[in-house]
């Protein structure tokens, strides 16, 4: 069985925010504080390496973008399954978020 705390990531360091303003204006770009509404209290996601969650909104229709990216995913043979991040996003944000990215 693999070891959990290996496969762990934080989930404020993985989730990446966009604001997205006018053409030609820098994007703002931020990890959010707290994640825990969304992964729970210990603010881990369980079953990869390398964990990159980029979250965008267009500021002009808050129109949302989701990619969800990784370095390793672990294998269910291992005794631990990765969580379905998009999925666990999608019962938290709008419906219509174009998302694109290697999801689980």
């Amino acid at each position: 069985m693999a070891n959990p705390e290996e496969w762990g990531c934080d989930s404020n360091e993985a989730l990446k925010l966009t604001l997205l303003g006018p053409l030609g204006a820098n994007p703002l770009t931020f990890h959010p504080d707290y994640t825990y509404p969304v992964f729970g209290d210990a603010e881990t996601i369980y079953g990869y390496k390398g964990l990159v969650i980029d979250l965008g909104f267009a500021g002009w229709d808050m129109r949302g973008f989701l990619k969800v990216s990784w370095h390793e995913k672990i294998n269910p043979s291992l005794g631990i399954e990765a969580e379905d991040v998009a999925e666990t996003l999608k019962e938290h944000l709008p419906e219509g978020i174009i998302a694109t990215g290697n999801f689980c």
